[in-house]
């Protein structure tokens, strides 16, 4: 809700079933306020929040007046509350996402050493056997919910794959880890930490040498990864691995339920797409601007008093980039709120820009396209199972639908 602020007072839900059921007119009506509007953000508190595609843009590029630690913006807060978190659960947050460089530099370098091993063209065959594997089950079946049996699934267990997790142990580490689907309500993420922690445990036994990962996997990788003489810790490590399987599941399996989503309700893309696969590439960047499934980044922090975007700032005011605003802005997207698997350009923001550009974006683009190719194929006849049936989660950054049923035949 916009409170306090210069423009007087004024209220957007940006949270609600409702908002995230059709966003475009709320969306459109920020943007009518200016580049920059200020919002009183559930649980996070007030941010200013960047709404245009220039403002987002300009935001996440700008290191030099935004930091992403609050302590470089004068802020001890978070040091504050890390005090009084447990140990395991503390650590968490020293991954690269919380940092700015130098910290940052040294940190993505490591991870990027680690994910140059194995290409995204060497895992698409893996990819495609869990997508079948899980399309297998559904075979026979009238209808089915892909959001349980599909969506959610196919993200988890690539992660879990890729992380060189014992396949023995992938159903386990997924439970444990099955508390966090709603980090935006506290009661769940305070029920989902004895999870938290078991996994933060399993990671300390298994990362270290002989303690069971594959060789050929990214935590093995991360371990072994050097740059410039310098290796992750092994707190850095266990962090950076949560942060692996956190982005590398959640935000992908939006990505898939919503592209889905988009392409049922738009009978003809579907039918463009079936007639030319070759528009698969052009059809999940659109998903991802049409979906917008990570819908605001990390807060940044101003380092300084400032003038920005036509106004004034002080130091330590909190910023967010909306990219859900930025990807319908009609000054950069012909005709933002139609769904056009041909669109092109398309110089969405889903991926963010910057040095904080998404880490496993070619990885979440290759699981879209193969899954969706997937479902199209193996069952050619497939239609959603009535409007009245799909409810959007109440979410705050996270577009996500509760559910997906679909007709997957008559």
């Amino acid at each position: 809700m916009a409170q306090d602020n210069r423009f007087g007072s004024v209220s957007f839900d940006i949270v609600s079933p409702t908002f995230h059921a059709n966003p475009f007119p709320t969306l459109d009506r920020m943007r009518e306020f200016g580049p920059v509007v200020p919002m009183k953000l559930p649980i996070v508190g007030r941010t200013y929040l960047a709404v245009t595609h220039d403002a987002c843009s300009a935001l996440l590029k700008d290191h030099e007046n935004f930091a992403r630690d609050p302590g470089n913006a004068g802020s001890r807060t978070q040091e504050r509350v890390l005090k009084y978190l447990p140990r395991t659960i503390g650590l968490l947050a020293l991954n690269m996402l919380g940092h700015d460089d130098p910290e940052h530099r040294r940190l993505r370098s490591l991870v990027d050493h680690a994910f140059q091993r194995r290409t995204i063209q060497s895992i698409r065959p893996m990819i495609s056997a869990i997508a079948d594997r899980l399309l297998d089950g559904l075979e026979g079946k009238h209808q089915a919910d892909l959001m349980e049996d599909f969506c959610r699934d196919l993200p988890l267990s690539v992660i879990c794959a890729m992380l060189g997790l014992p396949e023995k142990d992938h159903d386990r580490f997924k439970s444990w880890l099955g508390g966090l689907k709603d980090t935006a309500n506290i009661g769940a993420v305070i029920r989902a930490i004895p999870g938290v922690i078991r996994v933060v445990r399993y990671l300390r036994r298994t990362s270290r040498p002989g303690g069971g990962v594959l060789a050929d996997g990214l935590i093995a990788a991360l371990r072994d990864a050097e740059s410039d003489g310098q290796t992750l810790s092994e707190d850095e490590l266990v962090s950076m691995i949560f942060l692996l399987f956190g982005a590398g599941q959640e935000t992908t399996t939006h990505l898939i339920a919503g592209g889905l989503f988009a392409l049922l309700s738009h009978e003809d893309q579907l039918r463009r797409l079936k007639a030319d696969p070759n528009l698969m590439p052009m059809c999940v960047e659109e998903c991802l601007r049409y979906v917008s499934p990570v819908q605001m980044t990390k807060p940044r922090f101003a380092v300084q008093d400032i003038f920005w975007q036509e106004s004034r700032y002080r130091r330590g005011d909190m910023f967010a980039s909306f990219l859900a605003a930025a990807n319908c802005d009609p000054l950069k997207f012909e005709d933002a709120h139609r769904f056009d698997i041909s669109r092109h350009p398309n110089a969405h923001l889903s991926f963010g820009t910057g040095v904080h550009f998404c880490l496993g974006f070619q990885l979440a683009r290759a699981e879209a396209a193969i899954a969706i190719e997937r479902i199209i194929s193996r069952f050619p006849d497939i239609r959603l199972d009535g409007t009245e049936h799909l409810h959007w989660r109440k979410r705050l950054g996270i577009r996500t639908l509760e559910k997906l049923p679909v007709r997957l035949m008559d």
